[in-house]
Parts: C-alpha cells; structure tokens; sequence
C-alpha cells in the first residue's frame, strides 16, 4: 500500500468540503432563474387581466411568427 502524505490528504479534504458548495449555488441559481421567469410570466397574466390595451401587443409578443 502507498502512504498518502499530509498534502494529499488536505487536497481530499477541501475537494470534499467544496461539494456541498457547488450544490447550495447551483440550486441558488436554479430558484434565482425560476424566479425571474414566473415573475415575468405572472406580470405578463396581470397586464392582460388589467387592461384590454396591450392585449394585441403582448399577444404578439408573446405568439411571434
């Protein structure tokens, strides 16, 4: 068997550390990105429930071609 000196062990121990990191930001940016489109969708639902203005405007915006 091979000795692992103390340098390799401290590497195994950040690279480990770090995994719960990587996870906690991703699933941050995963609920920042969802977030931001249901506010979007949810604004959108408003304006057309509000006023019948925008109703053609938002509609081909929304369906363009």
């Amino acid at each position: 068997m091979t000795r692992k000196t103390n340098k390799t062990i401290e590497t195994e121990a950040e690279a480990v550390n770090t995994l719960p990191q990587i996870r906690q930001d991703t699933m941050l940016a995963i609920l920042i990105v969802s977030l931001t489109v249901n506010l979007f969708v949810l604004v959108g639902w408003v304006t057309l429930q509000v006023t019948s203005a925008y109703d053609a405007q938002v509609a081909a915006f929304l369906f363009v071609r």
